[in-house]
């Protein structure tokens, strides 16, 4: 009964696909255009509408390896135990622009770019972030996130911390971003300036 269920949806969501060309045709990914399967004997191929991939291309559900992704309940898990005492930051890696318009409550601006290995103020930053040197045992506890599922900011932040020594146990990923987080009617704010 479920799988007739999921072909009964399959066919209606491809019965509406001709919609769909109204919209921007995107890639999955860099690489990926779209993807083919055959379910229950029928074709199928799952394209994407949309923002232009690159950029906006859909990111893995982890993004380095040792680094969890969380929910939104997680998220306000951690502003209750982390941010609230001092101890951990919830990290916008979207430009000072989008943070300033909309961003999650408890949030602070520390760009991508900022990030970057090239970056030359990065351990500046680091330094911020409570790292001494090498010795990153003070640090904070950190979740990142961008605009979305398919912007990439905040996966290369994490990735670049990792590979500056951040511990990946201290780093967290919270996938949807602003854009899951108000589509589920979450409160949000305007980012400090």
């Amino acid at each position: 009964m479920l799988q007739g269920f999921r072909l009964t949806g399959l066919a209606l969501c491809l019965a509406t696909a001709p919609a769909w060309g109204l919209a921007q045709q995107s890639r999955l990914t860099p690489d990926r255009p779209d993807f083919s399967v055959t379910l229950n004997g029928t074709p199928v191929t799952i394209a994407r509408t949309g923002a232009a991939c690159p950029p906006a291309c859909i990111q893995p559900m982890q993004a380095a390896s040792g680094i969890v992704t969380i929910g939104e309940l997680e998220l306000l898990d951690f502003l209750d135990l982390f941010v609230s005492t001092g101890s951990g930051l919830l990290v916008d890696t979207r430009r000072p622009e989008g943070y300033g318009a909309e961003t999650l409550p408890g949030a602070v601006n520390v760009p991508a770019a900022t990030l970057a290995p090239g970056n030359p103020y990065r351990g500046d930053l680091l330094e911020a972030l409570g790292a001494r040197g090498p010795d990153f045992s003070g640090a904070y506890d950190l979740v990142l996130f961008a605009e979305g599922p398919d912007a990439s900011a905040a996966p290369e932040s994490l990735r670049s911390l990792a590979e500056a020594g951040y511990p990946t146990e201290k780093l967290k990923y919270y996938r949807g971003g602003l854009r899951d987080w108000t589509a589920l009617g979450l409160t949000t704010t305007a980012g400090a300036q």
